[in-house]
């Protein structure tokens, strides 16, 4: 005795079919003889007729008289035992429904049906409906030289007996079929799902950005020495003579080349401030649309102005002109930092 290893694929493949109710699509017959010599040989079950039990259909082979079996067929042998006994029909001269059923009427429990002149295997088909619903008996196919063999080794008359075994095979591809179409759908849905998605990211996108046609309305500055531009709060460098400025609504100034691509591809928010480039009243889309400003931003606007008070134009500046770029006025310098100034600072009086 072998000890139980895993299951062949092809064990496995017999067992979903059986599972499934799928047909046999091919087997072979097992032939014993009486001196403990076996051999197997390949064949096809019939279209027709009731298909062959998982476990095989163990008989007595017994060649039909006639041996075409296109006439009523003599009746087999009468065994001392219970077995079944299978008949070893020729091809030609009739069709195959007509060759199984006359099997089936002598009282032959299965057919075995031959080529002759080839060893090719062919898958029986009927031709009379009528005839076909009346076979209940299961029918395989063989090759000339497996009859052969069959004939001078395997016969009834010879002790021998036959089993006739299917061989089930996974029918892959009508399986494989409907398993591609339906993830096809999925990936289709999900192509779909994400072709929408960066279209409505990239409008949200195009929403929070300014366009070139808006670039263009905010006033640019040629900077000249006594501007009270100083830095740019962006690349923290000093204003050259003749360094264009973007002057947005806030009063706030920077470089071109710093404030555009924040304005055209980040935000359309001041970078200091934070308050928008383009009111309510004036924003729009990208097709031209005025897009109304949530309460929820005006009120992130307000928070973040808060949070930098100090960046906000003072209101001596801008009683005196635009404060581009400003910072509030410093507090009065503390006690202690007018001690450190030196002997410029006036001396004080100390009263005792």
């Amino acid at each position: 005795m072998h000890p139980p290893g895993p299951l062949p694929v092809a064990a496995l493949a017999q067992l979903v079919c059986l599972l499934l109710g799928l047909p046999a699509t091919k087997g072979y017959v097992h032939a014993m003889s009486g001196h403990n010599s076996s051999m197997d040989f390949s064949d096809i079950p019939a279209n027709f007729g009731n298909p062959l039990p998982p476990e095989g259909l163990l008989g007595l082979l017994v060649e039909a008289k006639p041996a075409n079996a296109c006439q009523p067929v003599e009746a087999p042998p009468e065994a001392s035992n219970t077995s079944s006994f299978i008949a070893l029909v020729r091809r030609y001269d009739c069709h195959f429904d007509a060759k199984v059923y006359h099997a089936q009427q002598a009282g032959y429990a299965a057919v075995i049906v031959h080529n002759v002149g080839s060893e090719e295997l062919l898958h029986m088909v009927w031709d009379d409906e009528k005839l076909r619903k009346r076979i209940t008996i299961p029918s395989v196919f063989v090759g000339e030289s497996a009859a052969k063999l069959l004939r001078n080794f395997f016969t009834y008359e010879r002790g021998a007996h036959v089993v006739l075994i299917p061989e089930y095979i996974f029918p892959l591809g009508y399986y494989l079929i409907p398993f591609t179409g339906v993830v096809g759908i999925v990936i289709a849905v999900m192509c779909t799902i994400l072709v929408v998605r960066c279209i409505q990211h990239r409008k949200r996108l195009r929403r929070n950005r300014l366009s070139k046609e808006q670039l263009r309305k905010i006033p640019v500055h040629k900077y000249k020495k006594g501007d009270e531009y100083d830095v740019c709060a962006i690349c923290l460098e000093e204003y050259e003579d003749g360094a264009r400025l973007r002057i947005l609504p806030c009063s706030h100034a920077y470089h071109c080349k710093c404030v555009d691509p924040w304005l055209t591809q980040t935000k359309k928010t001041c970078p200091v401030c934070k308050q928008r480039v383009i009111r309510s009243a004036e924003d729009s889309d990208s097709e031209g649309e005025a897009q109304p400003r949530p309460p929820q931003e005006e009120d992130e606007e307000e928070e973040d102005s808060e949070r930098t008070p100090l960046l906000r134009a003072s209101p001596l500046g801008a009683a005196l002109g635009p404060s581009f770029g400003s910072i509030a006025q410093p507090p009065p310098p503390c006690l202690g930092e007018e001690e450190e100034q030196g002997p410029s600072s006036p001396p004080r009086s100390v009263q005792v």
